[in-house]
């Protein structure tokens, strides 16, 4: 889990929302996703606890580590192996709640800096296992300009959109939600504060511009929630 900022930043807003603006966050996330008359059934996953000896804390949920509780996780985990790179790091989620079989993966953001990300693996065999993964990815969405996503300044929207596409290879109901703060960055950098859903709308196209994809082809896999931290 990255340092959090105390006071401002992507991990002390979506922290401070779930322990403090809980009804109001799950109103807007529903209201995203369709599914308003669902609160009830909206279950937040509590996040592991660090499981090295002599360290209190908590960590975030990696990769397919949040589907160990399913019966048939073994069967998961094999095909996982042979989809993405077992060495570095994997996929980091800020959150993860379900609501009845379908797991919705959170992303929050605070800044632009945030959004956009480079691949850094090193391994020749890494980069080839992580670009046939992409190519399967744009196969499935439809994409309409095959581009080499592994060299892409949005490269963790690329393995998301993998993420999901493994999901559902394996019989997994998955979406993505981001969540872009509004106001929420202003203690250091202001001026990298988002003010605006406008402001944020105009990242994600040039986010999925830069994959050769457009909203109509995510509509159904991501959707995007705008919290103000000023009210």
């Amino acid at each position: 889990m990255a340092k959090m900022r105390l006071g401002y930043g992507s991990e002390y807003q979506l922290l401070r929302f779930l322990g403090r603006h809980r009804e109001e966050l799950n109103k807007l996330v529903l209201d995203a996703i369709g599914l308003s008359g669902l609160c009830e059934q909206l279950e937040w996953l509590d996040f592991p606890y660090i499981k090295s000896k002599g360290m209190n804390g908590d960590e975030e949920w990696k990769g397919i580590d949040c589907f160990e509780s399913l019966s048939n996780y073994p069967d998961i985990k094999e095909k996982w192996i042979k989809f993405w790179p077992q060495c570095g790091n994997s996929m980091n989620w800020d959150a993860i709640f379900k609501i009845k079989d379908t797991w919705f993966f959170i992303e929050a953001k605070a800044y632009k800096d945030e959004v956009f990300q480079s691949c850094n693996a090193k391994s020749e065999n890494s980069k080839n296992v992580i670009t046939r993964a992409f190519e399967d990815t744009q196969l499935w969405l439809g994409a309409k300009e095959l581009k080499k996503w592994i060299d892409s300044k949005s490269y963790q929207l690329a393995n998301r959109l993998a993420f999901l596409y493994f999901c559902k290879k394996c019989g997994l109901k998955a979406k993505l939600v981001y969540i872009g703060f509004l106001n929420g960055f202003k203690k250091r950098r202001e001026n990298d504060e988002i003010h605006s859903i406008q402001e944020w709308e105009g990242i994600w196209k040039e986010e999925l511009n830069s994959l050769g994809l457009d909203r109509e082809q995510i509509n159904s896999h991501i959707f995007f929630v705008y919290p103000n931290c000023e009210k």
